[in-house]
């Protein structure tokens, strides 16, 4: 499995809401893509990780996503650690991006801050050939921060133009009725 573009998120709809649109822009430009959820959502006050499931594969169906994947990792006690560091390091092996796209490290919600440390943290450790986890060494060649969390304003450093995907992610944000 090799993904150009994979999208790295703490829950099932945090991919769709920070980076839908340049994901789908991707794969209409010929690029594989593909989501990495570290938790099933189950503690949330809405839904359940059974339905959140089930409107991640609506999602990914409308996203035409190569691949999307759970890592099963405790939603709400997120955490940085040998652990889910090796975790995270096999699910990048099996997906071998070239970028990964991660929550930006500042922001409220702890998993988001801890998805952006764990997955900068395994993106690295990946590509060490004697880091004892599952899988081909591998590294990324690049790691984007995607700002939609933010309470601050902040100057990003570039802007992608999704305005023909603006439909298609708003498409696949809908799925999660559970959420929204």
């Amino acid at each position: 499995m090799t993904v150009d573009l994979l999208a790295i998120a703490a829950h099932r709809d945090d991919a769709e809401l920070t980076c839908a649109g340049t994901l789908l822009k991707a794969r209409a430009q010929g690029y594989r893509t593909g989501i990495l959820d570290l938790t099933a959502g189950e503690s949330g006050t809405r839904g359940s990780a059974t339905l959140r499931a089930e409107e991640a594969t609506r999602s990914a169906e409308l996203l035409g996503l190569t691949e999307r994947r759970n890592a099963a990792l405790p939603d709400a006690y997120l955490q940085n650690t040998d652990e889910t560091r090796r975790v995270v390091v096999e699910e990048i092996r099996h997906f071998r991006p070239r970028t990964v796209i991660l929550p930006f490290p500042v922001g409220r919600h702890p998993d988001h801050r801890i998805a952006a440390e764990l997955g900068r943290d395994a993106c690295f450790l990946a590509g060490l050939a004697r880091y004892n986890a599952a899988g081909e060494p591998w590294r990324p060649f690049k790691i984007l921060y995607a700002l939609a969390y933010r309470e601050d304003p902040i100057k990003p450093s570039f802007v992608v133009d999704i305005t023909e995907q603006f439909a298609g992610k708003m498409a696949a944000i809908r799925c999660y009725g559970s959420q929204f």
